[in-house]
């Protein structure tokens, strides 16, 4: 048997399948398999091996920003080929052999969390095979290293919260039973497992809210807004709806629509039917683009949520959207922002964490409402002076960024209450940051800067400063 083994996976060496080549850890014995020798061949990350650095070690912020993206990435794999998992929710141990050229020698696997049969770890093993097939690692390097890392596959199915209370009813026994339907506001029917919207919804005569998320619906029918004229609130979040199978009638009376997680590509046309929206959830789909034709027709919308939407830019026509305060973009690919975003005058709220963002426009300084910034988990390294103009922004967050020095133009910001500037590259402060009398928290952990030594060494009169304005500081 071993021989036979080891015979089929010289073949696949041979045939090229040697990049992708996925293991159980147990089974290297039993295949011939030496990690030691693995081991000396390739050096870790970061650790200093026979007196050589790690290939990382002075590019460790590049390396954490490449394995968060790529565990988004896979988190995105997982979630397309949820239904071929034979369970939710393993928790899975991997140690990576990485050639120079970002193609793996050989990754070894385990699972825990459950008892699996073989049948069972033999189709996760064939999965997460996909997965380092189509993905090599997005860095390259002159010698390969080797790296150890821990995931999930999948979420354990969440045990279903029933919703209690005045006018709301949770299940389709409940809502079928009920005398007194006119007194009904809310139908509270997630993760019912249900296929189409059911017939017992067109039954409340001032029905207020649905929620249908969770559930395995494939279709919102136009009936849904045109025959509950009192419906103001319905999510359809995480269920199978595609592009074509959005149906929307004229209505006045929809304020808000949840889309995410569905199967959307583009933002459906109907979705402007809803002549009174206010706040429209799309993330979690792969948005080819932004259509910005459709949502202006929105002309009350102010919440506007594209979270993990796959989007690889915004388009200039974004500036549109004048009525718009709060914009969260988390989670998207983008590299750069463009100038019009500074044209949504009435902006209060701005999320664009997790991107691939090099800087910030200076256009952003023209959004005089905006309170909350969101920028953490990018490649900003500083800001446009002409930041000193947003008087009104509170909150700030650089967080995960490469800043090795404090922009000035910080300490010109009067309204700001939280300041987050932990993990970046930080080896200065600016001494003005003590002017900041409304600061209430100031985050600087993960810095070369901080740790114990920040309230003894040349920043210790700032640190009292800020204390003393009754400003907590994280170091």
């Amino acid at each position: 048997m071993n021989y036979l083994l080891t015979l089929f996976f010289g073949f696949l060496w041979a045939s090229g399948w040697a990049q992708t080549q996925v293991v159980l850890l147990r089974d290297t014995t039993r295949l011939n398999l030496s990690v030691a020798q693995l081991e000396k061949k390739y050096s870790p990350a970061f650790a200093r091996v026979a007196g050589q650095q790690g290939v990382f070690t002075r590019q460790g912020k590049l390396f954490t920003d490449t394995l968060n993206t790529r565990t988004q990435h896979f988190f995105d794999f997982i979630q397309r080929n949820k239904k071929r998992l034979p369970v939710q929710g393993i928790l899975l141990q991997t140690q990576e052999f990485i050639r120079p050229d970002g193609t793996y020698e050989l990754v070894l696997c385990s699972f825990s969390g459950l008892d699996l049969t073989n049948e069972q770890e033999s189709k996760l093993t064939q999965i997460i095979s996909e997965w380092y097939t189509q993905h090599p690692f997005p860095l390259k390097t002159s010698t390969g290293f080797r790296w150890s890392g821990m995931t999930s596959m999948g979420t354990v199915p969440q045990r279903r919260t029933v919703l209690r209370g005045a006018g709301i009813i949770s299940t389709l026994e409940a809502a079928e039973k009920t005398t007194r339907p006119d007194t009904v506001t809310m139908l509270a029917f997630s993760q019912l497992e249900l296929y189409s919207i059911p017939e017992i919804v067109y039954r409340f005569p001032k029905l207020e809210e649905i929620d249908l998320s969770k559930n395995n619906l494939h279709e919102l029918p136009a009936r849904l807004t045109a025959a509950i004229p009192t419906l103001k609130r319905l999510s359809l979040l995480y269920n199978a709806i595609p592009d074509d199978s959005v149906f929307i009638t004229s209505n006045k009376h929809l304020v808000a629509l949840n889309l995410q997680g569905n199967q959307l590509t583009h933002i459906p046309n109907s979705v402007r039917q809803n002549r009174r929206l206010e706040s429209l959830w799309i993330g979690n789909n792969q948005l080819k683009e932004l259509d910005v034709k459709t949502l202006r027709r929105l002309r009350r919308l102010n919440d506007l949520n594209l979270y993990n939407a796959g989007l690889t830019q915004l388009p200039k026509g974004i500036r549109r959207l004048k009525h718009v305060r709060v914009l969260d973009l988390y989670y998207n690919k983008f590299t750069e922002l463009p100038p019009q975003l500074g044209k949504m005058k009435r902006l209060e709220q701005l999320a664009v964490a997790y991107n691939n963002l090099k800087e910030l426009p200076k256009s952003l300084a023209k959004l005089r409402r905006l309170q909350v910034l969101y920028a953490h988990h990018n490649r900003i390294s500083q800001l446009p002076t002409a930041f000193s103009k947003m008087t009104h922004l509170t909150v700030l967050d650089l967080g995960y960024n490469w800043f090795s020095v404090a922009p000035d133009v910080l300490a010109e910001l009067p309204s700001l209450e939280e300041l987050d500037l932990s993990n970046n590259n930080l080896q200065d402060l600016p001494r003005s940051l003590g002017s900041l009398k409304r600061l209430k928290k100031l985050h600087l952990r993960s810095n070369p800067l901080s740790g114990e030594k920040v309230k003894t060494g040349p920043y210790a009169p700032l640190i009292h400063q800020l204390e003393a304005n009754r400003t907590e500081v994280f170091y």
